[in-house]
């Protein structure tokens, strides 16, 4: 259990060390450990990644960092692996905890919300992400797709990007032989419906991925303490209302240096992007 503030309630366990200094979080009886405040870094899998063994060292530092309680500088040195190419889930779902732990919390809700779109049937950060926006001052949904339309198409918002790729390409695959092979079997009713069945599946992901690819969903998280969401582009507009540190609001245009951003109730304003962290999922 996390108390209010961010600290640790009593009887609470710390993060375990396992061999070689890996971090894990400790067992616990209650399923909430993953509360962003104790939840330590995590190693990621870097793949292939260029230079990785470079990131796997810079990891290693931040990972010291965060145990060390140095937790801005944990987060300074995660945003750089993620700069040099270690733009994974598990890197932005770290980079948020150090983000929170340093008292950030606009920046812990946008790493949060790149990690959700990379993982986005992980539970730690479904928790940790809950846990922060809790934090939040404003009482403002965050945007979502309507409940009847994300049931309907659930495979849009339940699979990652990299995932609709690799179900695209494989149906893809599935497809044209299933059609190849009609050339030899044509009267082969298996075949036939493999070919329907690859066919409607692929116009269903193919669709969701070229959405996601060339229309991704825009937000804007705000990151000072509080703003000033102006009528116009302008700095000498008049403020409509405010906002305060991790709100969320959907993004409808831009302009150099503004975001023009919508609230649930329609109001909607002008919002300087250098006070913004902008996701796109």
């Amino acid at each position: 259990m996390v108390a209010s503030g961010g600290s640790v309630a009593a009887g609470a366990q710390a993060p375990a060390v396992q061999a070689g200094g890996q971090i894990t979080a400790a067992s616990t009886a209650e399923p909430a450990l993953a509360a962003a405040p104790t939840v330590a870094i995590s190693p990621p899998q870097f793949g292939t990644l260029a230079a990785s063994r470079d990131l796997g060292e810079d990891f290693v530092l931040a990972n010291a960092a965060y145990e060390g309680g140095r937790f801005a500088e944990a987060a300074r040195l995660l945003a750089e692996v993620v700069a040099r190419g270690g733009d994974t889930g598990d890197v932005h779902f770290n980079l948020g905890n150090a983000y929170l732990r340093a008292g950030q919390l606009g920046q812990a809700v946008a790493e949060y919300l790149r990690a959700q779109a990379m993982l986005p049937r992980d539970q730690d950060v479904e928790a940790n992400l809950a846990f922060a926006r809790s934090s939040t001052r404003d009482a403002i949904e965050p945007p979502a797709p309507p409940p009847a339309l994300r049931t309907l198409f659930f495979w849009h918002w339940g699979l990652s990007r990299d995932e609709l790729i690799r179900i695209t390409v494989v149906l893809n695959g599935l497809l044209w032989a299933a059609l190849a092979g009609r050339l030899w079997r044509r009267q082969s009713q298996v075949l036939r419906w493999i070919a329907i069945l690859s066919a409607a599946m692929l116009l269903a992901f193919g669709s969701s991925l070229v959405v996601r690819l060339l229309r991704p969903a825009r937000v804007a998280v705000v990151v000072p303490q509080e703003i000033d969401v102006r009528a116009a582009n302008s700095t000498t507009a008049v403020a409509r209302f405010k906002l305060h540190a991790g709100t969320e609001v959907r993004v409808a245009d831009s302009r150099p240096g503004w975001l023009r951003v919508v609230l649930p109730d329609g109001e909607s304003g002008w919002l300087p992007t250098e006070h913004a962290e902008l996701v796109r999922n």
